[in-house]
């Protein structure tokens, strides 16, 4: 849209919208610190940045796609929640981030590895339950709409995977191999160089401060055996979710 602008103008234009993301960013995590001291906080807060989501993601796509979309998200989310009470964990309420997504805190710390790496996967597992729900209902409606949501869904946890930082995926990786992050970080790269935006480039640096800032003494609990698993587990579902994309493209791509 502005390859008409000179590459030195273009390039200073980039590097002031990711400066007002990352002021944006810090704005929003600062009124989350303190509006979590307000009675009620937790059901407002959530309830709160969900609609701010949904209105957002209105502007450009719909009502009816960014209700669905956000949906989606809480699912993904709501299966870390559900990991965390399977593991003894207290979990706090999901909060939107519009644009860059949702989190939900974790009240407290994973005595394993593979503890971390279970309430990790339960995440990309649970969102791409929602994304094979869209297909199917894209592939029973011959809904387009639908297909581009389970798309979307099936990308977003697959960028999830990425082996890196505090994403799902470096949660779980780290237990194959402590040079896991490295690999996340080339990918990260690639997306950065291949789709620029202020969004991946903040969540890229955001990645990969935490994963080199990472203490991995813990790691001396994983077993063989672990690794085994969660090679098979992790590749798997990676596996999986690119399969889907690219199936779901095509049957977009047939209906539009």
């Amino acid at each position: 849209m502005l390859d008409f602008l000179p590459a030195a103008v273009r390039g200073v234009i980039a590097s002031l919208l990711l400066a007002l993301n990352t002021i944006l960013l810090c704005s929003f995590l600062f009124i989350v610190a303190l509006f979590k001291a307000l009675p009620f906080a937790k059901v407002l807060l959530t309830g709160g940045s969900m609609a701010a989501s949904v209105w957002l993601y209105a502007q450009g796509r719909g009502v009816e796609f960014a209700i669905c979309f956000v949906l989606m998200i809480f699912v993904h989310e709501m299966g870390h929640g559900l990991a965390m009470k399977r593991a003894g964990i207290e979990a706090g309420w999901p909060v939107f981030i519009p644009f860059f997504g949702a989190m939900i805190a974790m009240k407290g710390q994973p005595k394993h590895p593979r503890i971390e790496a279970d309430i990790a996967y339960a995440g990309p597992v649970a969102g791409t339950g929602a994304a094979l729900f869209c297909a199917a209902l894209g592939l029973w409606l011959h809904s387009h709409f639908f297909l581009t949501l389970a798309y979307l869904g099936f990308y977003l946890n697959l960028f999830n995977m990425t082996p890196i930082g505090f994403l799902d995926g470096g949660r779980i990786a780290r237990i194959l191999s402590k040079k896991a992050s490295i690999i996340g970080a080339v990918v990260m790269g690639a997306l950065c160089f291949m789709h620029p935006s202020p969004q991946l480039i903040l969540i890229a640096g955001m990645a990969v401060l935490h994963a080199f800032q990472r203490n991995n003494d813990d790691l001396g609990q994983v077993t063989a055996e672990d690794r085994k698993t969660w090679a098979l587990r992790y590749f798997g579902l990676c596996a999986f979710l690119g399969v889907a994309l690219l199936f779901t493209a095509q049957l977009a791509s047939r209906m539009s």
